[in-house]
C-alpha cells in the first residue's frame, strides 16, 4: 500500500507541473465521484439543474473504486490522472467523498464544495478519526442545519463559516407526495406479496473500513419477524459496502438491497437502523424510527459519535428483546424535535439553494 501511494504521488506530482500550464476555466464546474460509475443522488440533482444554465460548462469524472486487486488500483491511478487535470482546470469542483487528489494537489483558484453523501453523521468520520492521509483543501461543505458546523469543520478541515446551510438535495423528493406515491406503487408491483402488509425496513451502516474490510452487526431478523403477526414483513437494505452478506431465509424476510433507499422509505411503515445517517432522511416522513445498537459502548470507544443518544427521538435498544418490546407498543418518538434540530429547511428546495451557491462562487474572481 505504501509503495502504491508513493508511485501515485510521483506520477501525479510530475504531471501536475504540466497541468499548471493550462488556465482555470472560470465557468467550468466539475463533478468527481469515487462511489459509482454514474452520477446519482445529490450529484445527479445538482448536475441536472446546472445543465439548464447555458453559460456553465460541466465536466465529470466517475469511478466505482473498491481497492480490490491490481486492475482496480491501476484503473484508480488512471482516474486520478484524469481527476488531476479536470480538478485543476475547473473553477468549482463538486465532490461527495474524501478525495486524495484534492487534498494533495489542488491548485490555487479552484474552489471545492464537499457535498457529503449523507444528511448528517451520527458516527465520527473524516479527520476526527485516524486516516491514511489528512483531509484538506476543501473550501465549502453543505449541510442541513447549524448543528453540523462544528462536526463538519472538524471532519473536513474547513472554517465553520464555510459550512453552508443549504439543505441536502437528496431529500427534496421526500417532500414530493407524487414521488412518494409513485415509488410505493412501483415497489408494490414488483413485490405484490407486500400489498396491504405492515413493512419494517432494516437498514444499518457497516462496521470496519476499506483497509481492514467491512462487516455487519449480527441481527436476528427471524426472531424479530416472528414476534409480529403474518401481516408484517421485514426488508433488509444493507449498506452498499456490504456486498457479500448472507441474509436469513424466512418467508416474510425480503432482500431489497438493490432497491433505491428513498423508494423503500416511501414503501415502509417503520425503520430500524443504528449509526447510519439515513435516520435523518427517514425522520422527515414522520414514520416510526428505531435504533438497534448492541455494540454502543464499543462503538463509542472505537469510533465515537457526533450525536448524543439523548438527541435521538427514541431510546436506543441494546438487545433484540428490548427492540421487540419497544416496537410492540404505540410509538412515542419525538420526531418533530429531532427533525427541527437537524433540518433548517423542510421545503423541498435544497437543490435550488446549492445551485445558487455554485453560481455565486462562479461570479467571484479566481484569486
Amino acid at each position: 500500500m505504501k509503495l502504491q501511494k508513493l508511485i501515485l504521488n510521483i506520477i501525479l506530482g510530475f504531471l501536475n507541473i504540466f497541468v499548471k500550464i493550462f488556465k482555470i476555466k472560470e465557468n467550468q464546474v466539475a463533478f468527481i465521484s469515487l462511489e459509482s460509475r454514474y452520477l446519482d443522488s445529490d450529484m445527479k440533482l445538482i448536475y441536472g439543474e446546472l445543465e439548464k444554465k447555458k453559460d456553465v460548462v460541466l465536466k465529470k469524472v466517475v469511478i466505482e473504486y473498491d481497492q480490490q486487486g491490481i486492475k482496480q488500483n491501476f484503473l484508480y491511478m488512471l482516474n486520478c490522472i484524469k481527476q488531476l487535470f479536470i480538478i485543476n482546470t475547473s473553477h468549482v469542483v463538486i465532490i461527495r467523498d474524501n478525495n486524495y487528489v484534492v487534498s494533495t494537489f489542488k491548485r490555487k483558484g479552484v474552489k471545492v464544495i464537499q457535498v457529503w453523501h449523507a444528511c448528517g453523521a451520527i458516527k465520527k468520520f473524516g479527520n476526527a478519526l485516524p486516516r491514511k492521509y489528512p483531509i484538506k483543501n476543501y473550501d465549502y461543505v453543505i449541510a442541513n442545519s447549524p448543528y453540523w458546523k462544528k462536526p463538519y469543520s472538524e471532519a473536513f478541515a474547513v472554517k465553520k463559516e464555510n459550512v453552508v446551510i443549504t439543505g441536502m438535495p437528496r431529500v427534496d423528493c421526500l417532500f414530493d407526495q407524487n414521488y412518494l406515491n409513485q415509488a410505493k406503487e412501483k415497489l408494490l408491483k414488483k413485490y405484490p406479496q407486500l400489498v396491504g402488509k405492515k413493512i419494517i425496513l432494516y437498514a444499518p451502516t457497516f462496521r470496519g473500513n476499506i483497509y481492514k474490510g467491512f462487516s455487519m452487526l449480527p441481527f436476528d431478523g427471524i426472531k424479530l419477524i416472528e414476534s409480529f403477526d403474518e401481516n408484517t414483513y421485514l426488508l433488509y437494505k444493507m449498506h452498499p459496502l456490504l456486498k457479500e452478506i448472507n441474509l436469513p431465509q424466512h418467508p416474510r424476510i425480503l432482500d431489497v438491497c438493490k432497491e433505491d433507499t428513498h423508494e423503500l422509505f416511501a414503501l415502509s411503515d417503520s425503520l430500524i437502523s443504528d449509526y447510519s445517517s439515513i435516520v435523518f432522511d427517514y425522520s422527515l416522513l414522520n414514520k416510526p424510527l428505531y435504533f438497534y445498537t448492541p455494540d454502543l459502548n464499543e462503538y463509542l470507544n472505537d469510533v465515537g459519535c457526533y450525536v448524543d443518544k439523548e438527541d435521538l427521538p427514541v431510546d436506543v435498544s441494546l438487545t433484540m428483546d428490548e427492540l421487540i418490546k419497544t416496537m410492540q407498543v404505540p410509538y412515542k418518538g419525538k420526531l418533530d424535535v429531532f427533525k427541527n434540530k437537524f433540518f433548517t429547511y423542510q421545503d423541498g428546495k435544497n437543490t435550488n439553494r446549492v445551485v445558487d451557491l455554485i453560481l455565486e462562487i462562479l461570479k467571484k474572481p479566481l484569486y
